[in-house]
C-alpha cells in the first residue's frame, strides 16, 4: 500500500505546491483524505475478495451436489438390468473460472463443462490498482510502465507519461505487436494472464544513451588523435637527442672495454640522460682507480713471491747426517713473506754450524736481509772466530749498513759431534732446548740483544755437554704464537710438553710439526713457523 499511498498523495497535492510547503492544517487535511481513500480501497478489495471467495465456494458445492445427484440417478436407472452388468464410471466434470474486466467492473464466471453455473461481479478502482502495479516497476533508466484495456483505454502513471505512450503507435493499441522499436524507445507488451483483457507494457528510452555513447566515442577519438599528434611532434626531436647521448655513452663503454679507463662523456643536461652520464663518469673514475689499485696489488704480490723464492732458496732442502748425528729442519710459511730462516752446514774442522733466526719486517727487504745475514755468518764462522765475536761483528754491520730500525733475533750454535759439546750465542731469540734422553730439558736463554737493535752491547757465549740420544730443538716465535680457531695461542708450555714426548720418536721433527698443526686446526698461520732438530749420535 506504500507506493499507492505516495501516488495518491501526489494526485491530491494542491497545484503548484510541494509537500514541505504545506501548512499544518493543509497537511492534516491531505493526510486524512488520502487515508480515507486508502481505507476505502482496502475495504473494497477485502469485501470483493470475500464475496468472490464465498460465491466460488457456493458454486463448487452446487457443482458437487449436481454431480452426486447425477451419479445416483445413473445407478438407479441401471439397477433392474441383469445382475452381472458392470457399473459405468461417472463422467468427468470440468470446472473453470473466467474473469472479465469492463471499466471498473470485474466479473468472475464459474463454468462446468462449458456451461455457466455461477456469476459474480465486483466494483474495483482500476486506476488505483494499476498505480500500485506501476509503482513496483524499475525506473532507474527512465522506463515508462503502462496498460491498455480491451476497449483501447490507456493507463499510465501520469498524464505526461500517457501522452508519451500514446505517441508509440500500434504497439500500444489492442491487438498490437508484442514489441516494437520506435524513435528513441524500445516498447514491449504482454497479455494479462488473469483474464482481465489488459495488456501490460514497459517502454525504455535508448536514443539518449546511444547519442551520449556516440558523443563520448567521438570525443575520445579526437583526444586520442590529438595526443598522438603531440606525442609525435615531441618524440622526434627528443629521440634524436637521446640517440646522440646514448651513442656517446656507448662509445665511452667501448673505450673502457678496450682498456682506456680515462674515458669520460660530456654532461649536457640535468635530466635523466644527464644523470646517466654523470653516473657513467663516476663509474669510469672508480674503474680507473680500481685498476691502479689492482696493478699495485699485483706488483706487491710479485714482490712477495720473489721474497718467498729467495727465502726458500736460502734454506736447506735435505737433512744433514754426520755419523750418527742427524740434523733437519722445516719452515711453514704464512700468507706474507717473513724473515724466518734456519741453516746447518759442516765447518772445515768437522763441527756442525746450527743457525736459527727471525728478521724483523716482511717482504723482499726482510728476505734480502736474511740472505745477507746467512752469507755473513758462513764467512765469519769459516774464519774460526768465536761465536761472541761473530755476533758482535754482525750486530755492528747491520746497524751501519741497514736503513731504518732493522734488527734480527738470532741463535748461533756449533756442535762438536766428536766430543758431544754445544757452544752457542742467543742474540735475543726465544729460549732453545736441549732435551735429555733420560728425561728433562735444559733451556738456552738469550745471551745478548737482537743484532742491529742496539749495537755494541756485546754477547756472551754459552755451552752445554750433550749425550748420545739427546735431542736439540730450535724454533721461531711462529710456533708458540700459533692460534687455534678459538683464538688461543699454542704457548711455551704446550711446546715443551710436545718436545718431551718427541725425544724417543723416530722422526721428532714431523711429530712436533704435526702437533702444532693439529692445535691450529683450520685457522691460517699468522707468522712463519720454523723448526730445526738435532738428534745427537
Amino acid at each position: 500500500m506504500g507506493p499507492l499511498r505516495r501516488e495518491l498523495l501526489q494526485q491530491a497535492m494542491p497545484q503548484g505546491k510541494r509537500f514541505n510547503e504545506l501548512t499544518a492544517e493543509e497537511m492534516q487535511r491531505l493526510t486524512s483524505e488520502v487515508n480515507q481513500r486508502l481505507l476505502g480501497i482496502q475495504q473494497g478489495l477485502q469485501i470483493g475478495a470475500a464475496e468472490l471467495q464465498k460465491r466460488a465456494m457456493e458454486a463448487e458445492k452446487d457443482a458437487e451436489a449436481k454431480a452426486k445427484a447425477a451419479k445416483t440417478s445413473g445407478k438407479a436407472a441401471t439397477k433392474p438390468q441383469t445382475k452381472i452388468a458392470a457399473v459405468q464410471p461417472a463422467a468427468a466434470v470440468d470446472v473453470k473460472r473466467k474473469a472479465s474486466l469492463s471499466g471498473n467492473s470485474i466479473a468472475v464466471n464459474v463454468e462446468r463443462n462449458g456451461e455457466v453455473v455461477r456469476s459474480m461481479n465486483a466494483e474495483i478502482n482500476l486506476p488505483n490498482v494499476l498505480a500500485l502495479v506501476f509503482s513496483n516497476t524499475q525506473q532507474d533508466r527512465g522506463e515508462l510502465p503502462f496498460a491498455v484495456a480491451k476497449d483501447g483505454t490507456l493507463y499510465a502513471r501520469t498524464d505526461a507519461d500517457k501522452a508519451t505512450v500514446a505517441s508509440f503507435g500500434a504497439v500500444t493499441k489492442p491487438g498490437g505487436p508484442a514489441s516494437a522499436r520506435v524513435p528513441g524507445w524500445i516498447v514491449v507488451t504482454t497479455e494479462d494472464k488473469s483474464g482481465s483483457d489488459l495488456r501490460l507494457g514497459v517502454a525504455r528510452p535508448v536514443g539518449e544513451s546511444l547519442a551520449t555513447l556516440q558523443k563520448t566515442a567521438a570525443r575520445n577519438a579526437g583526444f586520442g588523435l590529438l595526443f598522438i599528434a603531440v606525442a609525435v611532434a615531441g618524440i622526434v626531436p627528443l629521440s634524436s637527442r637521446l640517440t646522440r647521448n646514448l651513442s656517446a655513452l656507448s662509445e665511452g663503454v667501448s673505450r673502457i672495454a678496450h682498456g682506456d679507463y680515462s674515458a669520460r662523456v660530456p654532461v649536457k643536461s640535468k635530466d635523466e640522460v644527464g644523470q646517466l652520464a654523470t653516473a657513467f663518469n663516476q663509474m669510469a673514475s672508480d674503474v680507473e682507480r680500481h685498476q691502479h689499485t689492482a696493478v699495485e696489488q699485483e706488483r706487491i704480490r710479485r714482490e712477495l713471491e720473489l721474497g718467498r723464492q729467495i727465502q726458500a732458496e736460502m734454506l736447506p732442502h735435505k737433512p744433514l747426517n754426520l755419523g750418527l748425528t742427524e740434523v733437519q729442519g722445516l719452515s711453514v710459511p704464512a700468507r706474507e713473506v717473513g724473515g724466518d730462516f734456519f741453516n746447518y752446514f759442516v765447518l772445515e774442522d768437522g763441527q756442525i754450524a746450527l743457525l736459527m733466526g727471525d728478521v724483523s719486517g716482511k717482504g723482499v727487504g726482510a728476505a734480502l736481509l736474511m740472505a745477507n745475514i746467512q752469507a755473513s755468518l758462513k764467512i765469519r764462522l769459516g774464519l774460526g772466530q768465536s761465536l761472541a765475536a761473530v755476533a758482535d761483528a754482525l750486530d755492528r754491520d747491520i746497524e751501519a749498513n741497514s736503513p731504518g730500525p732493522v734488527y734480527a733475533t738470532l741463535f748461533i750454535g756449533v756442535l762438536d759431534p766428536l766430543h758431544r759439546r754445544l757452544r752457542y750465542v742467543n742474540a735475543g731469540h726465544n729460549p732453545q732446548y736441549v732435551l735429555r734422553a733420560g728425561g728433562g730439558l735444559d733451556r738456552m736463554h738469550a745471551t745478548g740483544l737482537p743484532v742491529g737493535l742496539l749495537a755494541g752491547r756485546g754477547y756472551v757465549e754459552g755451552s752445554f755437554e750433550v749425550a748420545q740420544g739427546d735431542l736439540l730443538c730450535f724454533y721461531t716465535d711462529g710456533c708458540v704464537e700459533a692460534e687455534n680457531e678459538r683464538g688461543e695461542e699454542f704457548g711455551v708450555e704446550r711446546l715443551e710438553s710436545l718436545l718431551l714426548s718427541s725425544v724417543e720418536s723416530a722422526d721428532p721433527l714431523h711429530r712436533i710439526e704435526t702437533g702444532i698443526a693439529a692445535f691450529r686446526g683450520k685457522s691460517e698461520p699468522l707468522d712463519d713457523a720454523t723448526l730445526m732438530t738435532v738428534k745427537v749420535g
